[in-house]
């Protein structure tokens, strides 16, 4: 009983640490975003090249992690080292930025139009950009869930529960980041004080990882248990994620008419987007413990996002009007915040729940 209310308060304080990763990394998000619009000129083109550069990262540090997870023997530590190292990237990031914008006014001569007015090849080169000075950090960004799932998982019935239960707070630090980043601290403190911020939230996360793998003793490294064929759960998964993004692109653009800002556009149709991810993970979490009740899970919230979203579609033609309804507007963001996730909750929820099935 002792040992089994040790391994709850351990699992109870990596959440913790967690949600404050999911926090920082959507910090980062936002800011970089206005970030990069300086550099675009354009915020939408910002916009859909820091999302892929994310979520290309995401992906390439979550696919190493998955591989070497079994053979790390203090996961929990190498996670807090993670974390540092973001820090240091999410410090150098700066400079990368400057140095993308030398290369393009020493090849091209300067930014007068937007990229997406230049052809192909100015996009492609800022495209390729963002994706080289973001990838190293948000790579390290994706290691982190493979670390941790590894550790905290123990037999096949915490797959789901659990797998969810680490997704959905690391979502609801994220919902916090990216609201406290566009609505208080880029206002407030400006784009390198925000990302120090975010920083100082890696590092108490690095301090208080090694504080819980001190003592404890390293676990035998395991083999390899990442897949070793092809399952057609990828295929799929692969494809929601891909209309998941273009509904996150599309929103930001339709919220925009309602809230005039980019950055308040953005930021509230990401936390919006990702209230629905965390409650739907948190609530799929539960129902996940068997391999055929998540399969059946998955094709029905695959069938709801679609109808949901397609509702949601035809009643966007109203929202210029609900908005002044409720007297939405740039100086009073709160009623288009409410708004936006009144309007997109509901089938953000099944994209959510979509990950622990």
């Amino acid at each position: 009983m002792a040992a089994m209310n040790s391994e709850r308060v351990r699992f109870g304080l990596l959440l913790v640490c967690f949600f404050l990763s999911g926090f920082a990394a959507l910090l980062y998000q936002t800011a970089w975003t206005r970030e990069f619009s300086f550099v675009f000129g354009t915020s939408e083109l910002a916009i859909a090249a820091v999302l892929a550069a994310y979520m290309a990262g995401l992906a390439l540090g979550a696919a190493v992690a998955g591989h070497l997870a079994a053979r790390i023997r203090r996961p929990v530590l190498a996670y807090g080292v993670l974390e540092l190292l973001i820090a240091l990237g999410a410090l150098a990031v700066p400079f990368g930025i400057q140095w993308v914008s030398r290369i393009y006014l020493s090849l091209l001569g300067g930014l007068e139009v937007p990229p997406e007015s230049q052809g192909l090849a100015a996009s492609l080169f800022h495209l390729a950009g963002t994706f080289i000075v973001l990838v190293p950090c948000t790579a390290l960004m994706g290691a982190t869930l493979p670390l941790l799932a590894g550790h905290a998982v123990h037999r096949e019935d915490q797959i789901g529960p659990r797998v969810g239960t680490l997704y959905a707070v690391n979502t609801a630090g994220a919902i916090a980041g990216t609201l406290c980043a566009a609505f208080v601290l880029l206002p407030e403190l400006g784009l390198r004080k925000t990302v120090h911020v975010g920083v100082i939230g890696n590092g108490l996360v690095f301090v208080a990882a090694a504080l819980l793998a001190w003592g404890n003793a390293p676990g035998a490294a395991g083999a390899d248990r990442s897949p070793s064929r092809f399952h057609w759960i990828l295929l799929f998964m692969t494809l929601s994620g891909m209309v998941s993004f273009v509904y996150e692109v599309l929103w930001t653009r339709m919220l925009g008419h309602v809230l005039g800002g980019s950055t308040h556009a953005f930021s509230t149709m990401l936390a919006s987007f990702l209230s629905g991810i965390a409650l739907g993970s948190a609530v799929a979490a539960r129902f996940a413990k068997t391999r055929q009740g998540a399969a059946i899970g998955f094709v029905v919230t695959q069938v709801a996002t679609g109808v949901f979203a397609w509702l949601a579609f035809l009643a966007a033609d109203q929202l210029p009007d609900f908005a002044r309804m409720v007297g939405a507007s740039v100086r009073n963001p709160t009623p288009g915040i409410a708004l936006a996730a009144g309007y997109l909750l509901p089938f953000t929820l099944f994209i959510g729940a979509t990950f622990p099935f």
